[in-house]
């Protein structure tokens, strides 16, 4: 049986639709791909393969340049386990809360005391309290909430990043574990008033045999001055 003219036009015309298509969907994905390669949004997602492949060194990147690294901020949507990367077989195993405790100093100026936690469940905590003296006039950091903003404040948040890779000048160090939490801390004066705040990191590396080291850091805590506070290496508290 013979096709008419117009069937065969009618079906040129629906594998014409269905190339034009094509080729519509493939110009989308191409122009798709080329929009996330020269955004923000596809560098952020790109490390967070969790593969060996993926670590990276970064020794001299502040901690307040590193927001996309903890969790809730959005880009590790689709990350690991929800958002939450394990060890790499090298690093330390968090089976139990692994705590510690220290006196942190700029100096030989007491700056009160840090205490950070890493969890079982890949989180980290920090808080941080004491009075001292700053530039002559006395301070008290303390945890609390405030009644109108519902903020925490002298407590931080965050989470273990596994990607990171250890640097210093001894060279890299791939078995330590980094975690680093963000927070506002609050500093209260004698005077009336006279109240230093801001946004504030503690960050850290857990090495093999638990112990830890880190600093807490505060972006223009001083005008253009950063203040960076280093603290440990320091054993976790013992049950």
């Amino acid at each position: 049986m013979r096709k008419t003219q117009s069937q065969i036009s009618g079906r040129m015309n629906r594998t014409g639709n269905v190339r034009l298509f094509l080729a519509f969907a493939v110009a989308l994905g191409l122009m798709a791909l080329i929009i996330m390669h020269y955004s923000e949004s596809y560098e952020s997602l790109m490390p967070w393969k969790g593969s060996e492949l993926n670590r990276y060194v970064a020794p001299d990147v502040k901690p307040w340049e590193e927001d996309k690294l903890i969790w809730g901020g959005g880009p590790l949507e689709g990350y690991d386990m929800n958002a939450k990367r394990p060890p790499f077989a090298s690093q330390p195993k968090i089976a139990n809360r692994l705590t510690y405790e220290v006196k942190l100093a700029d100096g030989d100026k007491p700056m009160g005391t840090l205490t950070a936690s890493v969890l079982s469940n890949f989180d980290a905590l920090a808080s941080w309290k004491g009075e001292f003296e700053i530039d002559g006039r006395r301070y008290t950091a303390d945890m609390w909430e405030d009644v109108f903003t519902k903020k925490s404040l002298n407590v931080f948040s965050g989470n273990i990043y596994p990607l990171k890779i250890y640097k210093d000048s001894k060279g890299e160090d791939r078995k330590k574990l980094y975690f680093i939490t963000r927070g506002h801390y609050e500093l209260r004066g004698a005077e009336k008033g006279d109240v230093r705040e801001g946004a504030a990191y503690v960050n850290g590396w857990v090495s093999k045999d638990f112990s830890a080291e880190g600093t807490l850091s505060i972006p223009h805590f001083d005008k253009d001055k950063d203040l960076i506070l280093q603290w440990g290496p320091v054993s976790p508290q013992t049950k």
